[in-house]
C-alpha cells in the first residue's frame, strides 16, 4: 500500500477547507474514524492523516471497522483495514455483529439495521476510547441520493437539507462529523488512484434491490439521461439552499424557547412554523429518536401548546409530551407507568385539558385480562398475546365485527371505557390526521342507535380505540409489534 503523505493534494484541500470552515475538528481532538475498506472510507482516512499532524490540529486519528456478517468477503475486507491500520500505525478496533439477526429483531430492513449497528458500534467505540469526534465518509454524490430519497418518501425542510457535516452521536460524548462531503464521488476515485490505495469492493453496492443502490444506478441516471444531466448539482443547490433556511428558523425557535421561560403563553401565540421548530428542538434536547418522528407526530406535537391541542403526545421511544397548566414538558421513558407483561395498560385523562367534559357517566376500568361488563349489560373481553403475523393477516382479510387487535406496549396506564365526550378526538386508523369523535361519527352517516352505543375507551395519553368503530393510529400493530391486545366489543347492548 504507498503512501503520499505531506504532499499537496487538491482532494485534501478541499476536506481541510471544510473541516476549517464548518470548524468541525477543533485541536488535539481524538477522532475515531470509521473505515469499511471502501473507496470512500479509504479517502477519508488518507486525507485526515495528511492534515492530522499540522501546526494547530495534533488530531490523535484511530480506526473502526464493522463487520456486518453479510457478505463471505468481509472476513477479507476486516482483514485489510487492520492491516492498513497497522501499516500506518494507528490503532484498530474490529467487531462483528450479525445484521440479519438486528433486522429480525427490530422489524427493521437489512439495510436499516445494518446502519443502526454501525453507528452503535462506532459510538461504543468513541465512548471506550474517550473520543471527541467520529468521521465519516459521506461525500457530495450521497448528499444529493438521499436529498433525492427524502424527497420522494416525503419530508420536511431539514430533511431537503440532506447530510449534515456534523451532529451528536447518540450513545457517547462524541461529534459525528463528515469532512467528505463537499467532494464528489469521482474526486474521491481519483485521489485513491493517485495514493495507490485499492479499496475493497462489495458486491452488494450493486444490488438495486436495496433502495439507495436503486437510487444510485437506477433512479438518477434516468433523470439524468431524460430530465436534466446535471441533476446532481441541482439536489445539492436544494440541499444548501434548504440548509440555509433550516438555520435561520432554528435560530428562531431557539430565540422563542429562552422567551417562553418567563411567559409560557408566547409559545401557543408564536407562528406556527417557529413552533413546529421550538418543539421539535424540546424532543431534541430531552433525547426522542428523531429519525423515528414523523411528520405527523410533529404536527400533533406543534399543537400541543394550544388551547384546544391535545393534552398528551406519545413520541418515539417511549418519550411523552404533556401539556399541563399552560406548560410542556417532555417525559422521558418510565416516567409514565408501563403496564406489566401480563396485562396492558394505561388510565386516561379526560378530552383535552382545560375543558369540561359534558357526560357525567362514570369511567369503567377494564379487566386486561379479562372480561368487563358495562352498565348497559355488554361485557367487553380483552386477551393479550404473543404477536403472530398470520393472525394479524387474516385479520386484515376477514375482520371480525367488534374485535380489534392492538400494540399492547404502546399503552399506558390502565384502560377505562366512557362513553364519548365534547372534545373527544383521536387520529383514526388510515386516516390522514387527527379528527373529532363527533366529525368521525357525522362522516361515518351512522344511525342515531349506534351513534349513541359508541363508547371511547382511553388509556393515559387519551383515546386508543372509538370501540366498535375503529383504533387509533397510535397503537396499531406494526413489524415492531411484540404483545397484541384483542378486544372483542358488542356494537349492540
Amino acid at each position: 500500500m504507498h503512501d503520499r503523505v505531506g504532499q499537496y493534494d487538491p482532494f485534501v484541500e478541499a476536506a481541510e477547507r471544510l473541516l476549517r470552515t464548518r470548524r468541525l475538528l477543533p485541536p488535539r481532538a481524538c477522532v475515531i474514524v470509521g473505515v469499511s475498506g471502501g473507496a470512500d472510507s479509504l479517502a477519508l482516512l488518507s486525507a485526515l492523516r495528511d492534515l492530522a499532524g499540522g501546526e494547530g490540529r495534533r488530531w490523535r486519528l484511530s480506526v473502526a471497522h464493522l463487520h456486518h456478517g453479510l457478505r463471505g468477503e468481509a472476513d477479507a475486507d476486516a482483514e485489510y483495514v487492520a492491516e492498513l491500520a497497522a501499516e500506518w500505525r494507528l490503532e484498530c478496533d474490529v467487531e462483528r455483529r450479525d445484521a440479519r439477526q438486528a433486522a429480525r429483531d427490530s422489524g427493521r430492513s437489512v439495510e436499516d439495521a445494518a446502519r443502526m449497528l454501525r453507528y452503535e458500534f462506532l459510538a461504543a467505540v468513541a465512548a471506550r476510547r474517550s473520543a471527541t469526534h467520529v468521521a465519516v465518509g459521506h461525500h457530495a454524490d450521497d448528499n444529493a441520493e438521499t436529498v433525492l430519497y427524502r424527497i420522494l418518501r416525503g419530508t420536511h425542510l431539514r430533511g431537503l437539507a440532506g447530510i449534515p457535516a456534523s451532529r451528536a452521536l447518540a450513545g457517547c460524548d462524541a461529534t459525528l462529523i463528515r469532512p467528505l462531503l463537499a467532494s464528489r464521488r469521482e474526486e474521491v476515485e481519483a485521489f485513491c488512484a493517485r495514493r495507490g490505495l485499492v479499496p475493497r469492493i462489495d458486491a452488494t453496492n450493486a444490488d438495486t434491490r436495496y433502495r439507495r443502490n436503486f437510487i444510485r444506478h437506477e433512479l438518477l441516471p434516468l433523470i439524468r439521461e431524460r430530465l436534466n444531466p446535471r441533476a446532481d448539482e441541482a439536489l445539492l443547490r436544494l440541499a444548501a439552499a434548504a440548509d440555509e433556511a433550516e438555520r435561520l428558523l432554528a435560530a428562531q425557535a431557539d430565540r422563542l424557547l429562552a422567551e417562553v421561560e418567563d411567559d409560557p403563553a408566547v409559545l401557543a401565540a408564536a407562528d406556527p412554523l417557529v413552533r413546529k421548530y421550538a418543539m421539535r428542538t424540546l424532543a431534541e434536547r430531552a433525547g426522542v429518536p428523531m429519525r423515528s418522528l414523523g411528520s405527523d407526530r410533529l404536527a400533533e406535537l406543534s399543537d400541543l401548546p394550544l388551547a384546544d391541542g391535545p393534552p398528551a403526545v406519545p413520541l418515539p421511544g417511549g418519550f411523552v409530551a404533556r401539556r399541563d397548566a399552560g406548560r410542556v414538558a417532555i417525559e422521558p421513558p418510565g416516567s409514565v407507568a408501563r403496564a406489566p407483561r401480563a396485562a396492558c395498560g394505561p388510565c386516561p385523562s379526560d378530552a383535552r385539558l382545560g375543558k369540561q367534559a359534558v357526560a357525567p357517566a362514570s369511567p369503567v376500568e377494564l379487566n386486561c385480562p379479562g372480561e368487563t361488563r358495562l352498565p348497559d349489560g355488554r361485557r367487553v373481553r380483552c386477551t393479550v398475546e404473543p404477536f403472530q403475523p398470520a393472525v394479524r393477516d387474516v385479520h386484515c382479510r376477514e375482520p371480525l365485527p367488534g374485535v380489534e387487535l392492538l400494540d399492547a406496549d404502546q399503552l399506558r396506564g390502565h384502560l377505562l371505557c366512557r362513553p364519548r365526550r365534547d372534545g373527544d378526538a383521536f387520529v383514526p386508523l388510515g386516516a390522514p390526521g387527527r379528527q373529532t369523535v363527533s366529525d368521525f361519527l357525522t362522516n361515518a352517516k351512522l344511525p342515531r342507535a349506534e351513534r349513541e352505543a359508541v363508547r371511547c375507551i382511553c388509556d393515559d395519553l387519551g383515546l386508543v380505540y372509538l370501540a366498535p368503530l375503529r383504533i387509533d393510529e397510535r397503537v396499531k400493530l406494526t413489524a415492531a409489534t411484540e404483545r397484541v391486545l384483542r378486544i372483542e366489543f358488542p356494537s349492540r347492548r
